[in-house]
């Protein structure tokens, strides 16, 4: 029972400092989160923009990412410049130069609504960005608390120890030990093996 009960407190403990380090590594690194929309050869995700072309993918930090519409007279565009300075340019054709069913038109509406949706994500980034520091602090302030914080551990250890005092010290100790020692000679002797343990 006292064993268990540390056993318990050791999980608790363990589990709690597990769950705060991961925290921790999720703000320091969070990925790119849920996918939200997608259009043409960009996939806007809650921390970054993917663009596929013919050559590859690559993915785009959102943020620090500056995010422009253009219309052209053939292709809407929708320039990506990343933190680097580095631009992207995802083309929507919207005039059908020819007859071809398997270009994808856009509408003007549509695209501009798109960029709207990586500025917004943009935004929204930079705030969660910027709020990360302090984040980090107070759960790696947390995460020296929790590991200081050994008082349910030692109780339950204080607890087992006492329990196992008592039980060297019980006057009925020697009479089970042997009684249970005979036992396992009778078990033995009926069935040729050792009982187990």
């Amino acid at each position: 029972m006292a064993q268990g009960a540390v056993a318990s407190a050791e999980a608790t403990y363990d589990r709690r400092l597990r769950t705060l380090e991961q925290r921790i590594a999720v703000l320091r690194n969070p990925g790119s989160g849920a996918r939200t929309a997608g259009l043409g050869e960009l996939v806007l995700f809650e921390h970054l923009v993917v663009v596929t072309s013919g050559t590859g993918s690559r993915s785009i930090e959102l943020a620090g990412l500056d995010v422009r519409f253009e219309m052209g007279q053939k292709n809407h565009s929708i320039y990506l410049i990343d933190a680097t300075g580095q631009v992207h340019r995802a083309k929507y054709p919207h005039h059908p130069p020819v007859a071809d069913p398997l270009v994808q038109r856009f509408d003007e509406d549509e695209v501009r609504d798109f960029a709207v949706s990586i500025q917004n994500a943009v935004a929204r980034e930079n705030s969660f960005r910027a709020r990360i520091p302090q984040q980090v602090k107070q759960a790696e302030a947390e995460l020296a608390e929790a590991r200081a914080d050994t008082s349910a551990l030692d109780a339950a250890r204080e607890h087992l120890v006492r329990a196992q005092e008592r039980n060297r010290q019980d006057p009925h100790r020697k009479a089970a030990a042997a009684a249970l020692e005979e036992a396992r000679k009778d078990w033995e002797s009926l069935t040729g093996r050792i009982p187990p343990v």
